[in-house]
């Protein structure tokens, strides 16, 4: 059993594996550059008066209207915004603003290739800073279930629900969680799709560690993009459908070998990798096809992986169910397409 000190929590690790343990550590590590570089991650709050709804009503990121998340019945008021299409709310991770790279690109993808939809972005900057152990992970079921409240509100008034699509990443994915579960167990409303891009770890797992992580109850289907699996993202299945692409592990084709500093942009390589893969998909839907397998090794040992083959990202099946693995380029376009399921060892005959 392993026990160890983040700020003023301690949290017990009952039977890690060591690589399990060296990321709490990590972790632990950040916490200390933080109070060290006092004032780089500041703790800005714990109000959910400070929780923004980012609509994006132009054509690129930078065209949008903030409405604070306790007015959000004010989005039916704003030109463009058509409570009948789909839309989807995006939800950022640890120490982003609502205009990190993430969400740039994430947002203009959907603007560019799927412009009857209502773009969302749910900016809880405010709350996703300073301590992660401390503040940020424990205030993922503060924002989760505020957020639920006020969606509530919103389908009251005509909004879709079996047309909402809730996609996070990192911490962000266990925003969507808590706020998926809270629709669900208060509201008696189910979201139809739920999307996490390489849940982050600490804090969330093993399951109940410290938080409840994001699962496939959550929704009616949960897929999953592991990327930085055991590193900052989680190391074991949490969704209807899990994608591993190249194994779901650091290092990911084109990510720097050596990258010590904790969340430099070398550092999160392969954890963001999950975010540029999605967006692609929605520019490219049949990018990513993806092959049931046991495990990476099977998969690359599989003669025929074409077979139940689904499509990571956007158009993922929704009937999809269980482990999924592909291949993926080092850099832009990412996407193999049916290239992605062949090995050297499994090329078909």
């Amino acid at each position: 059993m392993a026990v160890s000190r983040f700020g003023n929590l301690y949290v017990t690790l009952p039977f890690l594996p060591m690589e399990y343990v060296l990321t709490y550590i990590q972790y632990m590590n950040i916490e200390v550059f933080n109070n060290i570089n006092n004032g780089v991650l500041p703790d800005r709050g714990n109000r959910v008066e400070d929780i923004y709804l980012r609509y994006y009503n132009g054509s690129s990121s930078q065209e949008y209207i903030d409405i604070p998340l306790t007015q959000a019945a004010d989005l039916f008021d704003v030109k463009g915004f058509d409570k009948s299409k789909a839309t989807v709310l995006y939800i950022h991770g640890f120490i982003e603003t609502a205009h990190q790279e993430s969400i740039q690109v994430m947002v203009n993808a959907y603007l560019e290739a799927k412009p009857n939809t209502n773009v969302l972005l749910l900016d809880w900057s405010n709350m996703a800073h300073g301590s992660y152990l401390v503040n940020a992970a424990r205030n993922t079921k503060k924002v989760g279930a505020t957020t639920a409240e006020y969606l509530n509100k919103l389908f009251e008034a005509g909004l879709q629900l079996d047309k909402l699509h809730l996609i996070g990443h990192s911490l962000g994915s266990h925003v969507a969680g808590y706020t998926a579960r809270e629709l669900k167990n208060k509201f008696n409303k189910t979201v139809k799709r739920l999307t996490a891009l390489d849940p982050a770890f600490p804090a969330f797992y093993p399951d109940g560690v410290v938080m409840e992580h994001v699962c496939e109850r959550d929704a009616e289907f949960v897929d999953v993009i592991h990327t930085d699996a055991g590193g900052y993202g989680a190391p074991v299945r949490t969704g209807t459908a899990d994608f591993w692409p190249n194994g779901g592990r650091r290092t990911q084709p084109g990510c720097p070998r050596f990258a010590p500093v904790p969340l430099s942009d070398d550092n999160l390589c392969s954890h963001w990798r999950s975010w540029r893969f999605y967006a692609e998909s929605v520019r490219n839907p049949e990018a990513f096809p993806a092959s049931p397998a046991d495990s990476y090794q099977k998969f690359k040992e599989n003669t025929k992986p074409e077979l139940g083959m689904v499509y990571m990202g956007v158009d993922c099946d929704l009937r999809a169910k269980g482990s999924y693995y592909l291949t993926t380029n080092a850099s832009e376009p990412f996407g193999k397409g049916m290239e992605g399921l062949y090995r050297k060892n499994n090329k078909k005959k």
